[in-house]
Order: C-alpha cells, then structure tokens, then sequence
C-alpha cells in the first residue's frame, strides 16, 4: 500500500502545521466512502480530502475539486450539522497506526462549545470514516461514519451511531522506536513470510510494501537474502528512519516510468531508482495529491476505455450477426433467374400446360444439351397465372436482391467505421476519450436522455508533425477529428493520405505536390495510425482534399474519394 504508516506520520506533522486554527468552510461528500473538507485560515482556503474507499484509502491535503453529486448523502449532511464552523485544534495518529483523529471545536444550538473527533481508519478495505465526541465519561460515542458495521458484520467492533467508539487492535508488531539488532532478530526468527520485503512489512510497525522494499534495497543491495542474516544493517537502516520521524525530516517523493506514470511515493528518499526517475517533493501532502490525482486519472481513463471497447465490440459482434444473415438470404434470392427461365420456358409450352396439372417437362432451349427439365405448377392456377407468378417472384427476388446488396454494403460501412473507433479508443488519452464517447452518443451507440445537449469539444488538436522538409503533417486522433481536419481545416488542394480499405487515421500534408520524402514520412504515419500498424507493405491512398467528400448521413470520420493513387510503406 502506497499510504503506510510512515506516511501518515508525515501528513499528520504538515496538517498540524497548516491546518491547526482553520475552520471548515464547507463539507461534500462525492463518493460514500470520500468526504472533502474545505478549510480557512486567514485568507486561505485548503482541501483535506479523506478517503476510506477501498483501493486507495488515504488524507492528505489536495488542489483537486472531485465532482459532488447533486443531492448530499447522509453522512455529508450529519457532518455538516456537527462540524461546520468548527475549528479544527489538532491531529494525532496513534503510534504509526494508519488510524487519523483530527479534533475539532463545534458549538451546538445553544452556543456551548463542544468537541467533535473525525476518525479516519486507513486500513485497505476495513478503511473508514467515522465522527464521534465524549460523552461524560470520555468515551468516545459514534455520531456517524461512511461505512456502518452492524453486529451481523462484526462480533467485535460495532461501529454504529450511539455506540462507544473502539480503536482496531493494535497490530503485533516491533515499533521502530527503540529497535535493536537483539530485538529485530528475536522478531524475524518467529515471523514466516513469502520474501523479505513482506517479513519485514509483517514485523515492522508503520513499514509498507515500498518502504521496505527500499530499506531491503539500502541494507542488501537488491540481493535476495534473508533479513534474518542481515539483521545488524537492517538496524541501522530502520533506526535512521525512525530518525526521520522523530526530527520530523521527511523526504517526499516519487518515482515515475518512462511513460511518466507515478509508480512510487515515498516518506523516505528512494535508492532504488535512477535518479532521473525521482521527483522530489517540498511537502508530504503535496507529493500524495501528485500521485493520486495521476493513478486515479489513470484509473478512470482505463475504465473509459473498458466501457467504450465493451460497447463497441458489442455493438461489432451484432453487426457481423446482421451480415451473416444478409449474405445467408442473398443466397437465397440467387435463385431468382430460376424463376425467369420457368416463366419463358412455360409461356413457350402453354400448349403443353392446362389446369390442373402439378408439372409439366419441356426441352430447356436455354441449355447447350438442351435436356429436359420439369417446371412445377400450382394446379389451382391456369397456366397463364402460373406464368404471372413466376415473373412476379423473378422480379421480387431480384429488386430484394439489389436492396440487399445495399444494405450490405451500409453494414459494411458500419464496420468499417467501428473498426475506426476501436483504434480511436485503444489510442486514446482521457480527453480523446471523452470527444469519442460524445461521438458514440451523438452516433446513438450510447443512449443517454434525448434532451441532453451534446456539445462539440473543439479543445482538443490533432497531432502535428513537420517533414524532414519543414512541411506541416497533421493527423487526426478520433472520427469526428478526422472531420473537422478533412472537411474544415485542410484547403483543396492539401494532400489527403488514408490507409486503403483499412481503419485509420486521415492525415493531411500542407501541400499540393509535396516532395517524395515528405510524402513517404506521411504515409508512414497513417500506416502508423491504423489497424495495420504493426504490419508491412501496407498500401495508403493519397488524393487531394478536393477529391474527398463525405455522403449523405454517412457517420464521423466517413469519407468516399477518387483520383487517387497507392503508396506501399511500413511503419516506423
């Protein structure tokens, strides 16, 4: 867990340092495991968020303003009752416990002051929230929390309004004050464990995942030994951090991937990382709003792009059932010259035919063996409607034929551009996302209210590239950029580049005659954008913008051209 105890010990010191005096402002709640208190001292006003949900349960001070829905939930208005206007004295963890109490001074409706506690258990999915105050005796009672744990939960902690409030057990482990080589010894030898990052964090009190992997890191240098035959170093490594808390030098940081996305945060510098990995940070509080606000960012552009990828295959998986079955019945409707050659061959032979009759044999002029062949007949008919009947359903079948053949061909068209909004999505960061999923509703691939405005998001640019000869290249990132891109930016006579017959991106040169080199680079960038990107000798269409138009009704990013010629390239 990125937030350990060390980490809550360093929040703890900084929002003693700045919060203490403030009053709450103001109390949301945007998710019933998240409340967001807004606090002001003097001319400044903070936002502690406190968050017990259970993948990323953390406090800590932040610039971010999370979305409240539009009615308060209960536990936001009971805390608004107890806690707005009050004053916030203090807050304390108990020993490196991820357990928060933030105390505060209220006054109730007679004017008396009172004290309220807001505890903040941060404890993986056992994470959370709950408002108290002492009664008489100075027991805590519980006024409210997030989450209400009742007796068929629990047979030892109830925690429920008017009940007394009971810290979690305490946690059997060695505190990193005092620690000695004798008693971090006697420790490990009675502790089992998986690897020695996880013993360590078993043993240890306030020690997480990363945390100890970095002292494991200091102490054996990334060797998988065991903590045990280093206990002596490990002393000393755990007495420096214990140092940190004491003296209160924390060092905040984050280690980043290439990709820029925080991977850890840090109490304590990391050694673990090339340098040019770490961020250092001037406040604990300021180095967790980072993270987080970057890992949920990230969260909620995966699972976007979950619910989008979903909904399209979805919606790809019923289009190729609807083909499958436009092809099985244009099979069907093949037979239709059959019917052509039995209403000429019978009004040939209508001599032959009379009422009654179920079939007759006729020589078939139309084959080079010229062999016989039956032509069955309804015998209710006379043989003149038997001929009406068979033009009839000739020309049925062949003017469904040619309907169907359409309608194969928009379903065609409606894969094709499916397929362009699933590369769209793979590809696609946050705010592309949001342009697309606007682009599925308008689309109705996504039904939301019919009174909803959807509004074009024009923020967004497609990317921008320059040729080795300094010519602008600019490729469009979804189908309703693709559009504007195509049919508004780009003059008539820019050049116009798509990969052929396959899901892609347009991409435009800011030329009319663009040289071979720079036709070749924006060729290879549609490729590169494209379902064939991996692929090679991949063919790309070119043709002035003046030779593409969009049809009637076609969907976003749906264009037809002419004048065009081929490229072969593979992606760089």
């Amino acid at each position: 867990m990125a937030y350990d105890g060390i980490t809550m010990a360093a929040v703890c010191h900084e929002l003693n340092q700045t919060l203490s005096g403030s009053r709450v402002e103001r109390i949301y709640q945007p998710h019933p495991m998240e409340i967001v208190l807004h606090l002001r001292s003097r001319d400044t006003i903070r936002t502690l968020i406190c968050s017990a949900q259970s993948r990323h349960p953390r406090v800590h001070l932040s610039q971010a303003r999370p979305d409240n829905p539009p009615a308060p939930p209960a536990f936001c208005m009971l805390l608004r009752k107890h806690l707005s206007g009050a004053r916030l004295l203090s807050v304390e963890q108990t020993g490196l416990e991820r357990i928060l109490t933030i105390h505060f001074r209220s006054f109730d409706d007679f004017g008396e002051g009172t004290r309220k506690i807001l505890i903040c258990e941060i404890m993986g999915k056992h994470s959370n929230i709950i408002l108290s105050a002492p009664d008489d005796s100075t027991v805590l009672r519980i006024l409210g929390s997030a989450k209400t744990v009742t007796e068929t939960m629990s047979r030892h902690r109830l925690v429920m309004p008017g009940e007394s409030y009971e810290y979690p057990p305490p946690q059997e482990k060695l505190p990193l004050s005092g620690i000695t080589e004798e008693s971090l010894a006697k420790v490990l030898a009675k502790t089992e464990a998986a690897t020695p990052v996880q013993m360590l964090v078993n043993t240890i009190m306030g020690l997480g995942p990363d945390t100890a992997r970095e002292i494991m890191f200091r102490t054996a240098g990334g060797e998988k030994v065991h903590p045990l035959e280093i206990a002596r170093s490990l002393t000393i490594q755990l007495t420096h951090v214990n140092k940190i808390i004491e003296n209160q030098t924390f060092e905040p940081c984050i280690a980043f991937n290439a990709n820029g996305v925080p991977m850890v945060i840090s109490p304590i510098s990391l050694t673990i990382f090339n340098r040019d990995q770490i961020i250092e940070y001037p406040t604990m509080n300021e180095a967790l709003d980072v993270f987080y606000t970057a890992i949920l960012h990230k969260e909620r552009e995966n699972e976007l792009r979950r619910q989008l990828l979903q909904i399209v295959a979805s919606s790809q998986a019923k289009t190729e059932k609807k083909k499958r079955l436009q092809e099985r019945e244009l099979v069907d409707m093949k037979g239709a010259d059959k019917f052509r050659l039995y209403g000429e061959m019978l009004t040939a032979a209508l001599h032959l035919a009379h009422a009654g009759v179920k079939e007759i044999e006729v020589i078939n002029y139309y084959s080079p063996e010229q062999e016989m062949m039956r032509i069955p007949l309804d015998p209710a008919r006379s043989p003149q409607d038997n001929v009406r009947r068979f033009f009839k359903k000739y020309r049925k079948l062949k003017d469904g034929e040619v309907f169907l053949r359409k309608r194969i061909k928009e379903t065609l068209n409606e894969l094709n551009y499916l397929g362009t909004l699933q590369l769209a999505i793979e590809r696609a960061d946050f705010a592309i996302m949001e342009e697309i999923r606007a682009e599925m509703v308008q689309t109705e691939l996504i039904r939301e209210k019919k009174n909803k405005i959807i509004k074009e998001d024009l923020s967004s640019q497609p990317l921008h590239f320059v040729s080795a000869d300094g010519i602008d290249i600019f490729v469009g990132r979804n189908n309703r950029q693709n559009d504007r891109l195509t049919l508004k930016s780009a003059s008539s006579y820019d050049t116009w580049l798509h990969t052929k017959d396959i899901p892609g991106a347009h991409v435009i040169i800011k030329s009319a005659t663009p040289p071979e080199e720079t036709l070749l680079e924006a060729a290879k960038l549609a490729a590169l954008h494209s379902r064939a990107s991996a692929s090679s000798n991949v063919p790309v269409d070119y043709t002035l913008v003046k030779h593409v138009r969009k049809p009637k009704g076609a969907k976003p990013g749906m264009v037809i051209y002419d004048n065009h010629r081929t490229i072969y390239v593979t992606a760089d």
